[in-house]
């Protein structure tokens, strides 16, 4: 059965020698061309994912100018007929998407349902009522408030904004007076504080079918985190666990909290603490995790997470991979320049140098780095891929990987 689908991008999608931007995610990969008939709705940077010859391609200023995207898709909807389905694979497309659901009468995750994984307050409260452990937190709303808030759960604190992701805009506050001048250097508008949990942080990802039902599923651990990456520059990476007990703790954990959050028919990214107690909930994505982990999943397991979330979104029949237990891989990000504009004068591959050390992007010397703000894969000074050995031997092939590459730059001219 044919199916007409909205395809909203912001991303380019393709790959080439010095760059694999979301190459799993390309349309010739994840659709299917006898039977999609697929209408794309993108920016300009999106357009450069979508095929010269391809039909049916709109292009927008600003995805944020909601009202503008919305005039087009009526005047899209009154030519070329109804939708079936919404596709977005960018986290920050999904609440337009769920507008274009409601407006148009097309199934799938409404505005309500998306909700409670685009805001921290909301899924953690729903999850909180289903007895399942998340961070203390409370909104912001005013410095006396927050203050006492902090008092409550100890310091340190976290403070981030409600809606965000890859740890933009977080806050390790370590004092009442750091986070008294925080409130009055900035709005507390769309922020929340939160309890810091102590332990190591893992994360959950997979696809769930049409009922909630896992089609699946893998943990990998952290090596450093997300915030330090983001705020100290730190190296950011995770490796694939294969203790049976790990993943299966940490994966039924995953799993209620998805089933008492109604996650259907979508991917999914979970990050989890694990205090050696406890596993505490950190947060979730309704999408395929970022970084390169869905590259490391499809090079060890065989699984395109992109094309098993829209099978599963257009309720294609789908055999749910067969994943070999004892198989582990991995990856790491070393960011580029915070600052300024920053010029290679010598770096380090790996290939052939790290064990288990399958890919690499490292700059060319000569080449000019710019600070990008965005996701994690703009900011890289380097990124590798792991996989062949143990997890134990990707962990220590990892941790050679972080101490022995080297990237010297000077400032550009």
């Amino acid at each position: 059965m044919s199916s007409a689908i909205l395809f909203l991008t912001r991303w380019p999608l393709y790959e080439d020698e010095r760059r694999w931007e979301n190459r799993l995610a390309a349309p010739e990969l994840v659709f299917d061309p006898e039977t999609d008939r697929v209408t794309y709705i993108c920016d300009e940077n999106g357009r450069r994912g979508v095929g010269a010859g391809t039909e049916r391609v709109y292009v927008v200023p600003d995805f944020d100018e909601v009202d503008g995207v919305l005039k087009l898709v009526d005047a899209v909807v009154r030519d070329e007929g109804p939708f079936d389905h919404v596709v977005a694979f960018s986290e920050s497309l999904l609440d337009l998407a769920a507008t274009l659901r409601e407006r148009y009468g097309i199934p799938g995750a409404n505005s309500e349902e998306t909700s409670r994984f685009r805001d921290k307050t909301v899924m953690k409260e729903t999850l909180w009522r289903a007895g399942l452990r998340v961070p203390r937190w409370a909104p912001c709303i005013a410095e006396d408030q927050v203050l006492a808030a902090a008092e409550e759960f100890g310091y340190p604190v976290i403070v981030k904004p409600v809606r965000g992701a890859g740890s933009q805009g977080v806050r390790k506050v370590a004092s009442a007076e750091e986070l008294r001048a925080l409130c009055a250097e900035q709005s507390l508008d769309d922020l929340e504080i939160e309890e810091f949990v102590q332990g190591e942080i893992l994360h959950v990802d997979g696809v769930l079918d049409a009922a909630g039902e896992p089609l699946f599923l893998c943990t990998s651990r952290y090596v450093s985190t997300c915030l330090d990456f983001e705020v100290l520059g730190e190296p950011l990476g995770s490796v694939l666990q294969t203790d049976p007990a790990v993943r299966g703790r940490c994966e039924d954990f995953a799993v209620r909290c998805l089933t008492a959050l109604g996650l259907r028919s979508s991917a999914f990214h979970l990050e989890l603490f694990d205090t050696g107690e406890e596993l505490v909930f950190l947060e979730v994505g309704a999408r395929v995790p970022g970084a390169d982990v869905s590259y490391v999943i499809n090079d060890v397991h065989g699984v395109n997470m992109w094309r098993l979330w829209v099978d599963a979104l257009l309720g294609r029949p789908v055999d749910p991979p067969v994943v070999v237990p004892d198989r582990s891989g991995g990856w790491l990000i070393v960011p580029g320049p915070r600052l300024r504009p920053l010029k290679v004068t010598a770096r380090t591959p790996l290939v052939g140098h790290v064990p288990y050390v399958y890919r690499e992007l490292v700059p060319l010397v000569g080449e000019v780095l710019v600070p990008r703000p965005g996701a994690y894969a703009t900011l890289q000074g380097g990124r590798f891929l792991f996989r062949g050995g143990t997890q134990e031997q990707i962990e220590a092939a990892v941790r050679q990987a972080r101490a022995q590459y080297r990237l010297t730059t000077e400032p550009a001219s």
